[in-house]
């Protein structure tokens, strides 16, 4: 079975960034949604993604965000890939997805997802808890079972309410392409924990071995 990559989002310092490169993920997601609670701005994550390794990929994560204003911050900040959430708005985004890759973001309720999650071109689906206000981090997991129907969907991305001590569960279930932390590695909202996110691909690591034993 291949590995399952980590992604750790909602990065508001280098020093945190540093942490998940030390500690071995694959990503760090940088929100650029005002509301949240992890907002960072164009300076904010270029200081962020200029301390990384370029074997980290960055991802920006975007709600409600225009096609054209996700290309100037992909651009301007160097990005390796976007996150889509919420609703679309009209825009030319099969060109977007040829030219940065794109995780389309699902909010997960009591329903599997379906023909209608699909997007045009986009080959990454991240699967969230639904939340009326929140578009992510909202430290709580939806029915992990749910997608035992998403097969047509190429790659999983599984996130909402994962921490050290049910990822194992998790990617048991769901057998993701990627996991995605943000409040259950953190000290506070946006502030992370350097053990918390140890402990945490420390887990992701032991489940691997457990399924391929």
């Amino acid at each position: 079975m291949p590995r399952t990559r980590i992604k750790v989002c909602g990065i508001t310092r280098p020093a945190d960034a540093l942490a998940a490169e030390i500690a071995g993920c694959d990503a760090i997601g940088l929100v650029f949604w005002p509301q949240s609670p992890r907002y960072v701005t164009i300076d904010q994550a270029t200081e962020i993604t200029d301390c990384l390794s370029p074997l980290v990929n960055t991802v920006g994560v975007f709600v409600g965000a225009t096609a054209d204003e996700v290309a100037d911050t992909v651009d301007c900040v160097g990005l390796r890939a976007a996150q889509i959430c919420g609703e679309l708005p009209r825009g030319d985004w099969q060109t977007l997805a040829k030219m940065v890759p794109l995780i389309r973001a699902v909010r997960v309720g009591d329903q599997p997802p379906g023909a209608s999650d699909h997007m045009k071109g986009v080959a990454d689906y991240l699967f969230d808890s639904a939340d009326p206000k929140l578009h992510g981090g909202s430290g709580r997991a939806f029915d992990w079972s749910l997608l035992a129907h998403g097969s047509s969907f190429p790659r999983i991305w599984l996130a909402g309410g994962l921490n050290a001590a049910n990822v194992g569960t998790a990617i048991q279930t769901v057998r993701p392409f990627a996991v995605d932390i943000s409040t259950g590695v953190e000290e506070s909202p946006g502030l992370k924990s350097a053990e918390r996110i140890v402990e945490f691909v420390t887990a992701v690591h032991a489940a691997d071995t457990h399924l391929d034993g």
